[in-house]
């Protein structure tokens, strides 16, 4: 069981020998990924990077972590967060004791050193938010930031330092990023202990199929007393590629925590290795994420550029055969952007006749199509005056299983109510591209906004989120889409809490016109089934041990890394 022999890893500053550690002492996620495509980069601000392969969960920590479970701000690297009568400013308390992975205390100096150097460099992430949002940092003591912000947000803390979704603004150690530049530096030294984060793990290994951490003799954590050491003590993000290969990989105990599986494959997974669980025990064994799937739309590029078209796509779409088919009957069609969370679904109720006109109507297509200028011709597609086919290729996130099943199913719905429609699946890196700059005329992706109240979603359709086809875009799902009155509800929205009148009113309006412009398609409520394993490892996040949601993916992720234990601990 102990070591037996050393691997030679390759990294940016040489090469290391690391040892190797017994299987029961190491856990295995899944890289939901595929692959990393810039292993020697782990720079968390450039445009585009996302690094759920380990980076954001082994050695980051975020101030604050929202729990979907509990429906509440936890605080982490900081204390407290409190705001102002008139919600223009924030003041963060730093929790005493936290420590760089050095040994450098964490302070508010980082806090404003982050938000500062975001505001001048525009192209970085949440560099737009920063400069929209943020006036000026003030940092009165070591444990104080003052944030001054230029109009009234309650929800500053929960939307950028609270991983609402997925990722989350993480705050830059100063010693280490004051002196360079942040749009070119990689981040990345294993000999220097680089990328540098507060949580107890480090980065030894880096390949496009594998990354490795290994936990860190001290944590400030543990030495204060505030949580105690994670039990692995080594955690591993590995690429799989596809759901049977996942499956045999689950079943051979050779990872500890999973990406999707559709029913069948977890049925037949866990008949062949019963330590293998999902969220629930029975039907439909997977969770409500808070990303609901949806069709987007380039708005600007034709034939999409016609609200009637889009109209008449929606009505071409089956709802119920994308459940059935790609989910196999383990979720629940959607007809908004939002997931059904108990905290929106008084929203959703309320415009249940606004929502109705996304509820699919095959036989609304002809006059929808004729009145846009088209004629269906023998070969069955619409086309125009000028005898183009109205047809547009979709695109969706290569390892994404529920897109790339939906993806062929959506086409063959669109083909036969008359579109000329096509799927190609992209890699991660040439799929993002593509979509911020607009080359991706349609895309399958998540709607990944709203938890607590409907604005964070309808935020995300603002026009300022695209910019004209051909650039980059600040949001993550551009759609072109622009109209002045929605933008004007959306900012209402933005200054007021959810319990305002007004706040109501402006979120009933720009749904009304969502539904109505249709840039986007909703398709489906997420339920993942995202299976672990307890082999090795137990306390696993499931719907009667519902500590916190189980995307591992997530920044989140690391509050699985803790509170895991060894098999036959408990």
């Amino acid at each position: 069981m102990a070591a037996a022999l050393t691997l030679l890893m390759l990294g940016g500053a040489g090469a290391q020998t690391i040892a190797e550690v017994p299987r029961e002492k190491t856990l295995i996620f899944e890289n939901i990924e595929g692959r990393v495509p810039i292993p020697d980069n782990m720079n968390p601000y450039i445009s585009g990077q996302n690094l759920d392969w380990g980076m954001w969960q082994a050695t980051q920590e975020s101030l604050f972590y929202y729990n979907l479970e509990s429906g509440k701000l936890e605080p982490w690297l900081a204390e407290s967060g409190t705001y102002s009568d008139d919600a223009k400013t924030v003041t963060i308390k730093v929790r005493k004791g936290a420590k760089w992975s050095d040994g450098v205390p964490f302070t508010s100096a980082d806090i404003a050193f982050t938000i500062d150097m975001l505001k001048a460099n525009k192209n970085l992430q949440y560099a737009a938010a920063m400069e929209r949002w943020v006036d000026k940092v003030e940092t009165p003591d070591a444990d104080t930031a003052v944030i001054k912000l230029t109009n009234a947000n309650p929800r500053f803390l929960l939307d950028y330092f609270g991983v609402r979704i997925w990722n989350t603004l993480l705050i830059a150690p100063k010693h280490i990023w004051e002196g360079v530049d942040p749009n070119t530096f990689t981040n990345f030294d294993l000999k220097k202990g680089l990328p540098l984060g507060t949580g107890p793990y480090r980065l030894v290994r880096s390949t496009e199929t594998e990354t490795v951490f290994d936990r860190l003799p001290n944590w400030w954590a543990a030495e204060t007393g505030f949580h105690a050491m994670p039990a692995p003590e080594r955690v591993i993000w590995t690429g799989v590629g596809t759901e049977d290969a996942r499956a045999a990989m689950g079943v051979n105990n050779q990872l500890d925590a999973m990406w999707i599986m559709g029913r069948s494959t977890f049925e037949i997974a866990r008949e062949r290795n019963p330590h293998i669980i999902g969220w629930s025990k029975g039907l439909p064994y997977a969770y409500l994420d808070a990303c609901p799937r949806s069709l987007f739309f380039n708005t600007s590029a034709a034939p999409l550029d016609k609200v009637a078209v889009r109209q008449a796509v929606n009505d071409a779409i089956n709802r119920d055969q994308l459940v059935k088919v790609a989910f196999e009957g383990m979720s629940e069609p959607s007809y908004s952007v939002f997931p059904t969370y108990s905290s929106l679904n008084e929203m959703l109720k309320r415009n249940e006749a606004t929502l109705e006109k996304l509820h699919s109507d095959p036989k609304a297509i002809e006059g929808l199509m004729q009145g846009a200028g088209f004629t269906r011709g023998g070969d069955g597609f619409w086309a125009d005056a000028s005898g183009k086919k109205a047809g547009f290729e979709i695109t969706a996130r290569s390892g994404e299983t529920d897109k790339l099943k939906m993806g062929p199913i959506i086409v063959a719905q669109l083909r036969k109510a008359g579109f000329d429609a096509s799927f190609r699946p992209a890699e991660s890196a040439i799929f993002y591209t593509d979509v911020s700059n607009g080359t991706a005329a349609a895309y399958i992706a998540d709607t990944c906004g709203s938890v607590q109240d409907g604005f964070a979603s309808f935020a995300q359709f603002r026009s300022s989120e695209s910019a004209p086809t051909g650039s980059a875009s600040s949001g993550s799902t551009p759609t072109r889409f622009a109209s002045n009155d929605y933008d004007a509800a959306v900012d209402t929205m933005a200054k007021l809490p959810a319990s305002d009148p007004a706040f109501t009113a402006a979120a009933d309006k720009a749904l009304a016109i969502l539904s109505q412009e249709v840039p986007v398609v909703p398709l489906v409520q997420a339920r993942l089934l995202t299976p672990f394993n307890t082999t090795y490892w137990t306390n696993w996040p499931t719907a009667e041990n519902n500590y916190v949601h189980p995307g591992h993916w997530w920044v989140t992720g690391n509050q699985l890394i803790l509170s895991v234990k060894p098999a036959g601990t408990n």
